[in-house]
Formats: structure tokens, C-alpha cells, sequence
């Protein structure tokens, strides 16, 4: 995982639940591990989008699977900034 992209999810989830957070794992599941309602969980999408360069998302592009995980939110994460970089 792109560390770069890990410690801003980190930092976003920090923000959005009230406490600090470290050593998270790309197996945690975000729903699961880290309580998230729908209201926190697009609270933190946002915050992403502020901490990350040139990330946006596309609610019609959204799916699911790509947001079990922490492994799977940075690696669609990463594929949406490098996409955009070419």
C-alpha cells in the first residue's frame, strides 16, 4: 500500500470518529473497525478529498467493493491519482 495514501486515510478517519488512530492495516474493514454511519462515512470521503492531491470522487463511478477495506479504498485511491497524473 502507498503509505503517502494510508496516512491520509489515517488522518481522515481520525477526524471523522474523534480520536487518534495509528497502525491501521489494509485488511480493517471501514464499516466494521471503525463504526462508520453513512453521514460519518461521506464526512469522511470528504475530508480524503482535501487531503489527497487530485482525488475526487465520482459517486456514479462508486462501488462497494472498493470500499470494504482500507487495502481496497487506498488501492482505488491510488489507481483514481495515478490515472489522473497521465
Amino acid at each position: 500500500m502507498n503509505n503517502t495514501i494510508v496516512s491520509a486515510i489515517e488522518a481522515a478517519l481520525s477526524e471523522v470518529i474523534e480520536r487518534p488512530l495509528s497502525g491501521i492495516t489494509a485488511d480493517m474493514k471501514l464499516d466494521r473497525d471503525f463504526d462508520l454511519d453513512s453521514f460519518m462515512f461521506v464526512q469522511f470521503l470528504l475530508s480524503l478529498e482535501d487531503k489527497v492531491p487530485n482525488l475526487r470522487f465520482d459517486p456514479t463511478a462508486l462501488g462497494q467493493t472498493d470500499f470494504n477495506s482500507v487495502g481496497s479504498l487506498a488501492a482505488y485511491i491510488s489507481a483514481q491519482v495515478y490515472a489522473e497524473a497521465e
